[in-house]
């Protein structure tokens, strides 16, 4: 069983989560909080393995906080479930190494998905940023689109750094490094770092 933190300011929406997630023989929820403040003092108390969190409730902020709970908890992920998909948020969220952001109207069988992915090392955003923002990098024919911090980071794999040598020169964490590669290969689809650059270089998405 996979041990999970809930936190959301309004009961219901704990309940019927929980409904979800225990349905299931996989996820069992060991803690529930309904400010940011609580979702604080119970993810360092209770060590969950997942932290599944709204955004927008009383208190510190989950995108306020995520760092420092990253920081403390490495082997925690984090998943926002929101009603909102503000591109500055979402940003946020991937600076701050969370590692999951999907819209509450998720249908539960894709919730369950989201969840099950982001266990076993993936990170996945729901949200489609906008393309015009200047935080969002699209290149190449193919639909592939990076974040400017991906093609950041992305270059430097090509360039052989380690994810500790990008964190230092970017000035984020390695959690955080780590996040986007993981980012990185998924909307490669590749498997690895290697056959990502192999696959960037052909595609024109890095320089050599």
């Amino acid at each position: 069983m996979v041990n999970l933190l809930l936190a959301d300011d309004h009961q219901i929406i704990r309940d019927g989560l929980k409904m979800i997630l225990e349905s299931t023989d996989t996820y069992k929820v060991i803690g529930e909080a309904a400010n940011g403040d609580e979702l604080v003092e119970k993810a360092l108390l209770l060590k969950s393995e997942i932290i599944l969190s709204d955004l927008k409730m009383p208190g510190t902020s989950i995108l306020d906080s995520c760092k420092q709970l990253k920081k403390d908890l490495p082997d925690t992920k984090i998943i926002i479930l929101t009603a909102f998909d503000e591109s500055e948020d979402i940003y946020r969220a991937w600076d701050g190494g969370v590692d999951g952001y999907i819209m509450k109207d998720t249908p539960p069988e894709q919730i369950l998905n989201t969840l099950n992915m982001v266990k076993i090392g993936y990170s996945l955003y729901q949200p489609k940023v906008d393309k015009k923002d200047p935080g969002q990098t699209s290149k190449g024919d193919d639909g592939v689109n990076f974040t400017e911090r991906e093609a950041q980071i992305f270059q430097l794999i090509v360039e052989n750094y380690s994810n500790i040598e990008i964190a230092e020169a970017l000035f984020i964490s390695e959690a955080t490094v780590k996040t986007h590669v993981s980012s990185i290969l998924r909307k490669t689809g590749q498997q690895n770092r290697s056959q990502a650059v192999l696959y960037g270089i052909k595609k024109g998405f890095v320089n050599v």
